[in-house]
């Protein structure tokens, strides 16, 4: 990369240094320099960017006749360049997997593809490299419109290139066309809405209609209404993907269909520009179709400089991939949440009676350490108690409160899809958040309060039967796990956060795999069951999978994650483990009656509040990347995510107490 001359007079002079340009390729070699002359060096910023194509106006200002040679440059590669795979695929998703395509972008870093000069596209290429888009969107809008006046697209030494672009872009709306037409026919959406095949498809009809539009000529009626038709048929394709979408909330969703839904997405969206830019509406200002133009154009350079980036491939992926599982986490979400004061009521008694069962669980965790199995059996035993002691508090109808966070942050993404104005969007999202927080603390007050009261009610009795289950030594150690900070008790609290996190997914994942794969159905469909339980048995134990396959199996395996880390980091020789802050509060119980409450004052209050600062990590890890992922499966970036937190912020200061203590349950109608 070359810097620009220093005299400002001289920085420009480079793509001119003749009036026109004497092909094609003389063309594209000058204006590869001049979109080279505007890219910032290495060691400037953005900003430069904007202050060269503002330097390269006023210089086209006071040079016509460079102006005109840029004219002549822009005009002679359209003309003479195919256009059409440019604006029917660029932006488009790409039918490939997430490996073809890491490999395909790899590849091409490391060893360019051949370009092909008769196509705009890989003429793109070679104008615009990778990022390129991050200083052109930069640059005012304003400024690339003076720019685009002084190309004169409007001229009549222009029209060569007009023609071409006229036909290279209704060419594309026929390729659009027909490749939205090959997607409403997919058998994939047509399992989830057979109406597609029995009647009358809108994704064929539209194909028709852009035919006669193409075919027709300008300020033809004829022509007039086959457009208007294509613009009601589109809006029913999106009709079609919505009730597609909402059917995929009960019958489970795979990959492939959220792919095909967002690509048809996309295709609607092209036809719709490519249509505005080949006939724009009467109404419209030659200035705004010029606007039109540019943010058609710009896009293009936005798909075309990304095409290559990793980032945007493993994001789109990850966007496929939390679209599938959060659809169905957001219905088990809806269960963490206590709108009412008697929900919130419940909310405790669940909780408590959960922290029942994990005072147990953790008495039966010391005593397995007190065995000294080899490292694998050790890891498994570990991994039966938490997993099975989950598993029997799911069954039970009880309450983990640090499961929540990962299920509930798909419930308040999953209200996105229920508003589309900001504020009605905003408001929702932070009312669910409130109504989350009160839930939150309530639960963990089940869990911790009842598993330190029930710890300490297992200890005093087996001293009273003269017992002693924890021991000195163990006790000790137990109290110096939970310091916050002579331990690594935070860092393994947020491995427990992650932890969460994933069980929440998994939750999903297996939810959505129970629909689309109608495992209900099936399993009442074994001969073996059916004469084993008989018919209305088997019926029920299938109605029970269907809502509750994906809870288990996350609780489960949550339970393995949490049992087999320290093993792991045991076998590997690093710091690993877990802190879980219902299991801590029965530690620290535990570690008290263990030494006979014989410990520093400043002890137990360090490691009491080791238990709440395991908590805080804990929820806060499992809940931030539980949001981003389910904020991410619904295409928001990071400003609404910000817009979010303050109205959460300021509806924290204006009414504190709805955050912390539920409102009366509405009286019941007579």
């Amino acid at each position: 990369m070359h810097a620009p001359p220093t005299d400002p007079a001289r920085v420009f002079d480079a793509p001119f240094a003749s009036p026109l340009p004497s092909s094609p390729a003389d063309a594209r070699a000058r204006l590869t320099g001049l979109v080279e002359l505007l890219r910032p060096n290495w060691n400037e910023d953005n900003d430069e960017a904007t202050a060269k194509v503002q330097a390269l106006n006023e210089h086209l200002r006071t040079h016509p006749e460079h102006a005109a040679a840029l004219s002549s440059m822009v005009g002679t590669l359209l003309a003479d360049s195919s256009q059409r795979s440019l604006y029917a695929e660029s932006g488009i998703l790409e039918d490939e997997r997430l490996i073809g395509g890491l490999f395909r972008r790899v590849a091409n870093r490391l060893l360019p593809p051949a370009i092909d000069e008769g196509f705009l596209r890989d003429v793109l290429e070679q104008l615009f490299e990778d990022g390129d888009f991050d200083w052109v969107s930069q640059v005012p809008r304003e400024a690339w419109l003076e720019l685009l006046e002084h190309v004169a697209i409007d001229s009549a030494g222009f029209e060569p290139a007009r023609r071409q672009c006229r036909s290279e872009l209704l060419e594309a709306l026929r390729l659009v066309s027909l490749r939205l037409a090959g997607l409403g026919t997919d058998p994939t959406l047509v399992r989830y809405l057979p109406a597609l095949a029995k009647h009358e498809s809108p994704f064929v009809t539209q194909a028709e209609e852009v035919r006669e539009f193409i075919d027709g000529e300008p300020g033809d009626e004829a022509r007039e209404l086959a457009g208007r038709h294509m613009l009601v048929l589109l809006e029913q394709c999106l009709d079609y993907v919505e009730r597609v979408r909402h059917r995929s909330r009960e019958a489970g969703v795979d990959v492939r269909l959220v792919f095909l839904l967002q690509r048809i997405e996309q295709l609607v969206a092209r036809l719709r520009v490519l249509r505005e830019v080949v006939a724009p509406a009467p109404e419209r200002s030659p200035a705004e179709q010029r606007a039109q133009v540019l943010a058609f154009a710009l896009s293009l350079v936005e798909a075309q400089t990304r095409s290559n980036s990793l980032k945007e491939l493993f994001s789109g992926a990850l966007e496929l991939v939390a679209r599938r599982v959060t659809e169905h986490a957001s219905r088990s979400g809806e269960h963490y949440i206590s709108a009412t004061r008697s929900q919130f009521l419940a909310m405790y008694r669940a909780a408590s009676g959960a922290g029942l069962i994990i005072a147990f669980m953790a008495l039966n965790k010391i005593l397995l350490s007190k065995l000294a199995l080899p490292p694998v059996w050790a890891a498994v035993a570990y991994s039966l108690n938490y997993g099975l002691g989950f598993v029997l508090i799911h069954i039970l109808g009880l309450t983990i409160a640090t499961k929540q966070p990962a299920m509930t942050a798909a419930t308040l993404a999953a209200t996105i899809d229920e508003t589309t104005d900001r504020e009605t969007r905003l408001d929702a999202l932070t009312r669910i958040a409130a109504e989350v927080s009160r839930t939150q603390w309530i639960s963990i007050a089940g869990n911790v309060s009842i598993g330190f009261v029930v710890a300490l009610a297992i200890s005093a009795a087996c001293a009273a039967f003269g017992v002693d289950p924890v021991g000195h030594d163990k006790a000790d150690h137990l109290l110096h796990e939970l310091h916050p900070l002579r331990s690594l008790a935070l860092l393994h609290a947020a491995i427990a956060g992650v932890y969460l996190f994933l069980s929440g997914l998994i939750s999903g994942y297996y939810d959505n795999q129970a629909l689309y794969h109608r495992v209900p159905e099936r399993l009442t469909r074994v001969r073996w069951l059916r004469r084993l339980l008989g018919t209305q048995r088997l019926a029920a134990l299938a109605g029970y999978v269907e809502h509750n396959l994906g809870a288990l199996v996350g609780n489960f395996l949550f339970g393995c994650m949490l049992g087999s880390t320290g093993v792991v980091g045991q076998l590997l020789g690093l710091p690993l483990d877990i802190r879980h802050v219902a299991f801590a509060a029965s530690n620290l119980a535990y570690g008290l009656a263990g030494l006979d409450f014989q410990v520093l004052w400043t002890a137990a209050v360090n490691s009491a509040f080791g238990v709440l600062c395991i908590g805080g990590v804990n929820l806060i890890v499992s809940f931030t990347l539980a949001l981003k992922v389910a904020l991410r499966s619904r295409g928001l970036d990071g400003a609404e995510t910000r817009s979010l937190l303050r109205s959460v912020g300021a509806r924290l200061l204006i009414s504190p107490r709805e955050f912390f203590w539920p409102p009366r349950d509405e009286p019941a109608p007579k």
